[in-house]
């Protein structure tokens, strides 16, 4: 794929070493032309502060030959849709994710968390939900992907979601639902690596046999055009 948005560098404090200028390199082997750098917001244990997040406006935009656009995958912190950086910061980014993840958010297996997720949309620069397919954390498919595609943001199929080893719950199964009412309603998809380091990066072999299974149009991938990208991101 020509691009991939949903990366971590040794910002995010999971582990791995490596530096954006790592990350760059890995991707241009891989024929990407535009690299995305997400890291995780502050409410990740060891991850990135506000400050930054308010430097990469400085960071260079050109590395080993790709585009480099700079994000945040945020943390919704509570059921109100509040999230981890605040608008000032957040105007400065490329775009950003909202995700949720544990224990910044203790899992809600019996609540419906698709509130908080359409009002984390309405934040500035957040352009992609984040894993939507965590049964522990559950959302209404129909009703949070049709206010997504009201609001001009749109679902990931992440990658890890779908590894045999995730510790996300049931991305299998919910990954086929997102694929299966966006395919309806004419909602692109972006595909994620989730890449922790530059190991996996633009990885989706497991995404893949999802699409061939559902048929899914190429036009409804933004992965592979670019100009669709740049749309999305200057609106």
């Amino acid at each position: 794929m020509l691009i991939d948005l949903h990366t971590h560098s040794l910002s995010s404090g999971h582990g791995s070493m490596d530096t954006i200028t790592d990350m760059a390199k890995a991707a241009a082997t891989k024929g990407i032309q535009i690299l995305g750098i997400s890291e995780h917001g502050p409410a990740t244990f060891g991850s990135a502060k506000p400050s930054y997040f308010r430097s990469l406006k400085l960071a260079g935009r050109k590395r080993c030959g790709i585009t480099i656009l700079y994000g945040a995958e945020l943390n919704i912190i509570d059921t109100n849709g509040n999230v981890d950086l605040e608008d000032d910061v957040l105007e400065g980014l490329d775009y950003a994710f909202i995700s949720i993840h544990p224990p910044t958010l203790t899992p809600y297996e019996h609540a419906d968390l698709t509130d908080a997720y359409i009002k984390a949309m309405d934040r500035p620069k957040v352009k992609f939900l984040g894993h939507i397919d965590d049964a522990r954390f559950p959302v209404n498919f129909w009703r949070i992907l049709e206010e997504a595609k009201e609001r001009g943001v749109y679902p990931e199929i992440n990658n890890g979601s779908l590894m045999p080893n995730a510790y996300r719950v049931g991305g299998q199964e919910n990954c086929r639902k997102i694929l299966d009412i966006c395919k309806r309603i004419q909602l692109p998809v972006l595909l994620s690596s989730d890449s922790h380091g530059k190991k996996n990066v633009g990885n989706i072999d497991h995404i893949l046999p999802l699409l061939d299974e559902y048929n899914f149009p190429e036009e409804l991938i933004i992965n592979n055009q670019p100009e669709l990208l740049w749309n999305i991101l200057e609106k």
